[in-house]
C-alpha cells in the first residue's frame, strides 16, 4: 500500500467516498493499519464538511 502509484490512486477515491462508503471502508478493514488508515480518512472528511458548514478553515 506504500507505494506511489497505490497512494495517488488514494487520493481520487477519498475525494469522491462519502461519509458511509469511508465507514464501510473502515469496517471491512482486516489489518491495525487499514484500520488506522481509513479512520484518518473519515476524520479528515468528517473535517472538511464541518469547515463547510461552519464556513472556516480548520487545516
Amino acid at each position: 500500500m506504500n507505494t506511489p502509484e497505490r497512494l495517488s490512486e488514494l487520493y481520487p477515491l477519498f475525494e469522491h467516498a462519502t461519509i458511509p462508503e469511508l465507514e464501510a471502508m473502515l469496517a471491512r478493514a482486516e489489518t491495525r493499519e487499514e484500520k488506522i488508515l481509513w479512520r484518518s480518512l473519515l476524520n479528515l472528511k468528517f473535517q472538511l464538511a464541518q469547515e463547510r458548514i461552519v464556513g472556516e478553515r480548520l487545516l
